[in-house]
């Protein structure tokens, strides 16, 4: 089964207690076959202006997690460069993330 981690909070408590360490642990751990993580709206900020928040993105992928970002949310708040300079995947997200709310084998949280 797949899991998909729509991640839309701002909020740098939650980012580094539970939205990046349960996207890691989530595929280290074998909970799920795979994992990708959706960045979307003002978490894009965070990314582009934490370093640690980046970094921390940066090992996700290095670790076999895909991570993906919504272009619209990214050009908006002018993130796309930096989001794509350590491996993130920038498009249009909305017909992506339909299709994984309709796959009966994946599993979509919003953090």
């Amino acid at each position: 089964m797949k899991l998909v981690i729509v991640w839309k909070t701002a909020n740098e408590i939650d980012i580094n207690n539970f939205v990046v360490p349960y996207a890691y642990n989530s595929k280290k751990q074998g909970w799920f076959e795979d994992v990708e993580v959706l960045i979307w709206g003002a978490s894009q900020e965070v990314v582009v202006n934490n370093s640690i928040v980046k970094q921390r993105v940066s090992n996700l992928i290095k670790n076999e997690i895909k991570v993906f970002a919504c272009k619209m949310c990214a050009d908006n708040v002018n993130a796309t460069d930096v989001l794509e300079s350590i491996g993130v995947k920038v498009f249009y997200t909305g017909q992506y993330l339909t299709d994984q709310i309709k796959d009966k084998d994946t599993e979509v949280i919003y953090l």
